[in-house]
């Protein structure tokens, strides 16, 4: 796991994606939008559980107020994002927590399924660095 910016200590987001192009790209942009602090990424299904076991235990009930926001792919290893969406939607420790799905799939049903599974929102990947910013700046507005 890559800790960025602080330490566990301060409100996170959770940026769980596996390609570390991606996750600098995406990190960077939420820096522009001005949301670049405690930023915590992991590269994997498995880490990412592993890391809300470990945070839920550690926080108890206050893990829901410590994470401002999780930003999840949905082709992940190990673990599939969409696994990952509805085992954070279906624990009420961690089920109040914005899900934000980042996807290259623009599949209706993937985004269906990823709607009725929970998720606050989901983004088809822009190509470009300048559309990636627009986006995190409406979510900016929204989380």
């Amino acid at each position: 796991m890559n800790y960025h910016n602080g330490t566990m200590e301060e409100k996170k987001i959770i940026l769980i994606e596996d390609d570390p192009d991606h996750a600098d790209l995406i990190a960077e942009a939420l820096g522009m939008a001005g949301m670049e602090d405690n930023i915590v990424i992991v590269h994997d299904g498995m880490q990412a559980i592993d890391l809300f076991q470990d945070l839920g235990d550690k926080w108890n009930g206050e893990i829901q107020h410590k994470i401002r926001l999780v930003l999840l792919d949905l082709n992940l290893p190990k673990i599939s994002g969409m696994e990952i969406l509805k085992f954070l939607k279906k624990n009420s420790k961690y089920n109040k927590i914005p899900v934000i799905v980042l996807s290259t799939s623009s599949d209706q049903k993937t985004i269906d399924e990823a709607y009725k599974s929970g998720a606050n929102n989901f983004v088809t990947k822009p190509l470009s660095y300048e559309d990636l910013f627009v986006e995190l700046e409406v979510l900016k507005e929204c989380y």
